[in-house]
């Protein structure tokens, strides 16, 4: 860990920059915050659900008698109870007439003790006719395979291409052309909490919703589309949140079914996953194909890129909008003069796919950085100095029509060059020990079709104190402490001041959520003007008691008072909770409330990207093929750190979180089924596996976002996860097309090695 981790905070901040303990950190550690599953409503009842235990097959027979003449049961549903109830487009809530993955929802009970509710499932008679399936990616590809779905040629559900600049004539203008390959497999997003909904739809006209979310609107759209609803009669309550890493982002089967079983019993109805049915229901990465192709000059100036990624989705596409994501990602990196990019969602019939934490570009770096080095030292060139010649900078305007306000790419380079003494360990370290580089960006937040609005709401009590209402979700990385603490800056007061109010979408107001790193960006924005309209309100009235105009006047210190004066000088100032009361107690008997609402003023796009780069040095074990990551040297460009103390966790969070999805995530599959179902078989790093980090933050103070500040929320997992697998392909000499990078993978590589060289064959050595 480094001293000095971030600079001090900027000229006039008294709260900004400030290391900032989390203000719900107390209730965290003793056991007082509410999460979904501590829930408990009056007559609540227990919901299962029956899911399908074959990859594909014909229903020839459902028959839930029993199940419904068992005491205790309250509801049973199947499609026939709600035939026009879907999740999705073409994809029935509950199954209809066939089932196309292990796991598919076909029937679900509601009972008044969840004991009655398992053997309620198990009362249910099913009789399958089980057909030919397709439980892998390169068998959904070849030409004999059946289709998962008939309206589905080539098994193929979605494309994306799209070209940037002129990428034949880049290519054809480049002295070297190198090509290679990678695969990433389906990972699992590792919740904290597990999945859980309660639904009461014992009102026909509101359907209440608690759930972990990252975006209650969503949710909220799609409970109401598919139930008849409009949006305001649906109420998402969502609370403390234990966790997303983009898997709640949108709602899952099990929402609806909760809905639908609390409408039919007239009860609420309680659904949470067992630890088997989180693999189920998880909705993450899905295995994945990338084919990597640069052309570049001999110095070393990119001038073609090309990607080409094919992506499992499973059963159903419910994520297909991730697929234009790596279109648009070399643009926020490079200077270049074509990008081709092919993209394209493969039907499976396997559990339907989402992302993971980094996205799929996280996994895509993890190949991609690898090929890249490849391809400086086909050059010759020091794989940092490459990245370093063909970074953007700020002022630039990218190919897909991205600009850069701010830009600390290549200050991110050279601090992690300089700082993890890289110029001298590249090419010199003994067998066995690697070291790696990648680079990354990405987005804080950014419109596509629609806005990209956050709300916020600034109510301050007679008595100073402040609650501030806000829809972004505190997934665990301390999104409220940070909206507290730029509330406070802007009215010169304490975050301990402010009582933050989120969680309940009847409440507050209106925000897309924490998705796309926009919550610090976006929703900040929002907040801070939320507390200017009532540090204004405050400051007409004080500016009256003091015989001045409100612009002389400064909200700090918990103190108003006169531009220049001291900030206690008597008759000249005026303390907060003075100000607010004479705006209450005066003759308008004002009481102040703010408002704000904050969406870029972009047609599409983000306003803002965050840069960084990290230096990672391993070791494997050549009997075991085991890796040690030792250090990680990071740098990001955050804009400006309003947090440092949070940051630092997100900086540790994600490294550990990127290595762990590099070196040991896999949900291993057998014809649709997974095999290692739980925490303890699906392989996760210990907390001691965390390696030394070495953080810079790199502040450019961008001119968009609240106080300068942009996204950490996810840009750094990204660029670990590709100097991670830099870092291990350097130990072993030569580029791994796969990830994880097990110990039996790797041990396959280093054997090849020995054989060859045993022979006397030319090949490559461990560095």
């Amino acid at each position: 860990m480094t001293d000095g981790r971030a600079p001090p905070p900027g000229p006039g901040l008294g709260v900004i920059g400030r290391r900032q303990p989390r203000l719900d950190g107390f209730d965290k550690v003793s056991g007082r915050s509410v999460f979904a599953d501590d829930i408990e409503l009056p007559g609540m009842l227990h919901g299962r659900i029956l899911r399908s235990p074959h990859a594909r097959a014909r229903i020839v027979r459902l028959d839930t008698t029993k199940a419904r003449a068992l005491p205790g049961v309250k509801a049973v549903v199947t499609n026939g109870d709600a035939p026009d109830l879907v999740f999705s487009e073409r994809q029935p809530l509950l199954a209809k007439g066939f089932v196309h993955y292990v796991g598919e929802e076909v029937a679900a009970v509601a009972a008044t003790d969840p004991f009655i509710a398992d053997e309620a499932l198990r009362l249910i008679e099913v009789e399958y006719e089980p057909l030919p399936a397709v439980t892998s990616l390169r068998r959904a590809l070849q030409p004999d395979a059946p289709l998962v779905h008939e309206w589905a040629a080539g098994n193929v559900a979605v494309t994306h291409d799209r070209d940037f600049g002129d990428p034949d004539a880049a290519f054809a203008e480049s002295d070297l052309v190198i090509t290679d390959e990678f695969r990433s497999p389906v990972q699992h997003n590792t919740l904290a909490e597990f999945h859980v909904a309660i639904a009461d739809f014992s009102n026909p006209d509101k359907l209440h919703v608690w759930t972990p979310t990252q975006s209650a609107p969503m949710y909220q759209m799609a409970l109401a589309k598919a139930f008849g609803l409009e949006s305001s009669q649906v109420r998402i309550v969502y609370g403390n949140v234990g966790g997303a890493f983009t898997g709640r982002g949108r709602a899952k089967p099990h929402h609806f079914v909760a809905a639908l079983l609390s409408r039919v019993a007239a009860r609420p109805v309680k659904i949470k996953a067992t630890a088997d049915e989180e693999f189920i229901m998880f909705r993450g990465s899905g295995e994945t194909l990338y084919r990597f192709r640069t052309g570049v000059t001999r110095d070393g100036r990119i001038r073609a890129l090309e990607l080409d990624v094919t992506f499992d989705a499973g059963a159903h596409a419910e994520w297909a909008m991730i697929l234009w994501l790596p279109a648009l990602y070399p643009n926020w990196l490079y200077r270049f003069e074509g990008l081709r990019y092919r993209g394209r969602f493969v039907y499976t019939n396997t559990v339907p796919k989402g992302s993971n934490h980094g996205g799929i570009m996280g996994r895509m770096s993890a190949g991609w950085m690898q090929h890249l080095t490849r391809v400086a030292e086909e050059l010759g060139l020091d794989p940092a100095e490459f990245h370093r010649r063909n970074a953007i900078e700020a002022g630039d305007h990218a190919r897909d029509g991205s600009d850069f306000g701010s830009c600390g790419l290549k200050e991110c380079i050279d601090r992690v060059v300089e700082r993890s003494g890289w110029q001298v360990k590249y090419g010199r370290l003994p067998p066995y020990r690697g070291i790696g580089i990648g680079i990354g960006a990405q987005a804080s937040g950014g419109k596509n079709a629609s806005n990209d609005t956050s709300a916020a709401m600034v109510k301050i009590a007679d008595d100073g104190r402040v609650t501030l209402f806000t829809g972004i979700p505190d997934l665990g990385q301390g999104s409220w402490t940070v909206m507290a603490m730029i509330a406070a800056e802007v009215l010169g007061i304490e975050p301990a001041d402010v009582n933050v109010v989120g969680g309940d979408s009847d409440i507050v107001p209106f925000d897309w959520g924490a998705f796309s790193q926009r919550g610090t960006f976006m929703t900040g924005n929002a907040v801070k003007v939320a507390a200017e309209d009532a540090r204004a309100q405050l400051a007409s009235v004080a500016a009256a008691a003091l015989g001045v105009q409100a612009e002389d006047l400064v909200f700090a210190g918990g103190r108003v008072h006169i531009r220049g004066e001291a900030p206690d000088a008597p008759g000249r100032s005026l303390s907060f909770r003075e100000a607010v009361a004479k705006a209450f107690h005066g003759g308008e008997g004002r009481y102040v409330m703010g408002r704000g609402f904050f969406n870029s003023p972009r047609q599409s796009g983000s306003m803002a990207f965050s840069f960084g780069a990290q230096v990672a040095e391993v070791e494997v074990d050549p009997e075991s093929g085991a890796v040690r990551v030792l250090k990680v040297t990071v740098a990001h460009d955050l804009g400006r750190a309003l947090n440092p103390l949070a940051v630092e966790g997100q900086l540790d969070g994600q490294v550990f979180s990127g290595l762990s999805q590099v070196l040991y995530e896999e949900c291993r599959m057998d014809a649709g089924q997974v095999l290692n179902p739980s925490r303890l078989e699906y392989k996760l790093p210990r907390t001691w596996e965390l390696p030394e980090v070495d953080y810079t933050l790199v502040e450019t103070i961008d001119p968009y976002g609240p106080f300068g500040a942009k996204e950490v929320g996810e840009g750094p997992i990204v660029v670990t996860m590709s100097a991670v697998a830099a870092a291990v392909a350097n130990a072993l000499g030569e580029p791994l097309p796969q990830m994880p990078m097990t110990p039996w993978r790797l041990l396959r590589v280093i054997r090849h090695h020995r054989r060859r060289r045993a022979r006397g064959a030319p090949g490559a050595a461990p560095r």
